[in-house]
């Protein structure tokens, strides 16, 4: 008996310890908890970088700047629309919309992937065939990649389709149709088929669009940022402009002058794709690409070379392949791209996480302490993010770099300037942090992972440059780390995008002599 009762006493010892030691190990962790979160709180009412971007205190407060420091997403919130009218300077019609969808399925139809799957997961395209019997004028329905039920509205897109007249069919060309269904507005694209003498068939593409106004309000006449969207984070829509900021979108909806197309002779052009970090500007005149152009202008003393701004906000490299057809459209002789921050954030980040334990993510969703410090005791493993930033990210480049140089278009691809966390000072670390978090990497990546992960990325498009003989810019290697040139993790204010203009020019004056056939005494003479 007393054997067992010391047993028993031993047992309740034991329990006892435990208890005690998992309340205080509760206890610390609430703690650690509680610690951050204030921590937190800390740096939201005392950072001034934070209370700029929150709006209570002045730009100017910064660092003494003027106007000019504005950084990137400060003032762009609400605009008053409006259509600009050809006949303005710079301001050409838009391409007739049966001729740009006409050009972008020729490019469908000739190119391979991953630019067909691209294109169509894009645009959200859905494609069938139709017939029509000569004999009896039956219409005749038939799949091509998926089966026809899984299609969208597809009995009332054959409802319209029987109702287009038979004329307009038998004419055996290409032709638009637009139709309102249930309240969405759809385009019918409808591309002939050659293949047979004795009935008329065609590819039907069938997508959603928007119409040029959708986005106004009609009491308020305002037009919010998200609202200049022709497509969401792919495309803006054509001609219209700010009037309370110097902001217009051209007649390819672009943030730049309008295209000329086709473009005058004996002019280079040069188009920068990007996101948004490509797009940035307080004003269309003060983007890195008007800032180049500038530049390459004062060099060569002539209205040879044009640059224009084809960044779009939100873009990721597989966009770029789908808008591929624009591109050569706009008959490019360089392209410069400045991409790939929204597929490390948005893609890599993500599929690392979702590949993560489930106890790991619901942690990392959980608890500000756990996201901020184990991190660095739990990174994502190295090959495993390299594995991804060659599936969403270089095999697209590689794509795109080989379609452009098979039509005699060169290709430059810069570097992505980054502030490095390790090179900032304790308030510019806070700053960037706090941001990265609320704005960007919750709950899959934390502001230095970002950093380390960029710099792996920054290393992989150097080495597949050098592979591959494309001409690189050095733009990472140049911009110090510093809230004077970086508005936030990416966005540059006015000071780091004109640097980033300098840089690129640097890199393309020696290019271009020699793709012009200029000689230094040319070039100084014309100076």
């Amino acid at each position: 008996m007393e054997l067992k009762s010391k047993k028993k006493r031993k047992i309740v010892y034991i329990l006892g310890y435990g208890f005690f030691i998992l309340f205080w190990i509760i206890v610390i962790c609430l703690s650690l908890e509680l610690f951050e979160r204030l921590r937190w709180k800390h740096i939201e009412k005392t950072n001034k970088f934070v209370r700029i971007r929150k709006g209570e205190l002045l730009i100017k407060e910064w660092d003494g700047g003027t106007e000019e420091s504005v950084h990137y997403g400060e003032g762009k919130y609400k605009f008053v629309p409006q259509q600009l009218l050809v006949g303005e300077p710079w301001c050409y019609p838009e391409t007739d919309p049966l001729e740009m969808w006409s050009y972008r399925y020729l490019i469908y139809f000739t190119e391979i992937e991953p630019f067909q799957s691209s294109f169509s997961d894009i645009y959200n395209i859905h494609q069938f065939r139709m017939e029509i019997n000569q004999s009896n004028s039956e219409l005749i329905f038939s799949p091509i990649n998926k089966p026809l039920e899984t299609i969208p509205h597809i009995s009332e897109c054959k409802t319209i389709i029987e109702q287009i007249p038979k004329s307009k069919i038998e004419a055996g060309l290409a032709f638009l149709w637009n139709e309102n269904i249930n309240g969405e507005s759809l385009q019918f694209f409808f591309c002939p088929i050659h293949d047979t003498s004795k009935d008329y068939s065609y590819h039907v593409f069938l997508h959603p669009q928007k119409g040029k106004n959708e986005g106004i309000n009609p009491i308020l006449k305002k037009l919010a940022i998200n609202d200049l969207w022709d497509m969401n984070y792919f495309s803006y829509i054509p001609h219209i402009n700010s009037t309370e900021m110097p902001f217009r979108i051209n007649n390819f909806g672009f943030r730049d002058r309008d295209f000329k197309v086709p473009k005058d002779k004996g002019v280079f052009r040069i188009l920068c794709i990007g996101a948004s970090t490509t797009e940035e500007g307080i004003s269309n005149q003060e983007t890195y690409p008007k800032f180049l152009e500038q530049e390459l202008k004062k060099h060569f003393g002539d209205n040879r070379i044009e640059v224009f701004n084809c960044g779009v906000s939100g873009m990721v490299v597989k966009k770029h392949c789908a808008k591929l057809p624009d591109y050569l459209y706009l008959q490019p002789n360089l392209i410069i791209l400045y991409e790939g921050i929204n597929n490390v954030v948005y893609e890599v980040f993500q599929e690392a996480f979702d590949n993560t334990l489930l106890t790991t993510r619901i942690a990392f969703l959980l608890s500000h302490f756990v996201r901020k410090q184990m991190r660095i005791l739990i990174p994502y493993p190295e090959d495993e993010i390299k594995s991804y930033i060659d599936r969403f990210i270089i095999n697209y480049i590689d794509y795109l770099c080989k379609v452009f140089f098979s039509r005699n278009i060169d290709v430059c691809i810069s570097s992505i300037g980054v502030p490095y966390r390790n090179k900032l000072n304790s308030e510019d670390r806070d700053y960037y942090d706090f941001y990265y978090e609320k704005e960007w990497g919750f709950p899959h990546s934390t502001f230095q992972q970002y950093c380390d992960v960029m710099k792996l990325y920054n290393e992989i498009l150097k080495e597949y440059c050098k592979k591959n003989s494309v001409l690189y810019v050095p733009v990472e290697e140049n911009i110090p780390a510093s809230t004077k040139y970086f508005g936030d993790i990416c966005h540059m204010r006015q000071e780091g995008i004109k640097l980033k203009a300098q840089i690129m020019a640097e890199t393309l004056i020696p290019y271009l002599e020699k793709r012009l056939g200029l000689t230094n005494s040319s070039t100084a003479s014309s100076e």
